[in-house]
């Protein structure tokens, strides 16, 4: 298993994303900032990404999904979740 962080910018303000805030919910991801995620997961960061980007808007919104280390130490300071509950 491994940790992946998952960060967009999602720029249709008039767009229904809770297709996408669905999708993160199945796959247990937690919210650590506004735009931030944290999964722990078995599959590929291509996997992971394959799988949420359908869920977007158009082209003009931004994603991207990648493998986080833990023990090469991180440093952060009023996450909505703390990342050690990834």
């Amino acid at each position: 298993m491994s940790v992946l962080i998952i960060a967009y910018d999602l720029k249709e303000p008039n767009f229904d994303y809770q297709p996408l805030y669905d999708a993160l919910a199945v796959i247990k991801a937690v919210q650590l900032q506004d735009s931030t995620w944290g999964v722990r997961t078995a599959s590929t960061s291509a996997v992971i990404f394959d799988y949420l980007w359908p869920h977007v808007h158009s082209e003009k919104d931004r994603m991207f999904v990648v493998p986080f280390e833990k023990r090469a130490g991180y440093k952060s300071k009023n996450a909505i979740n703390p990342l050690k509950d990834v």
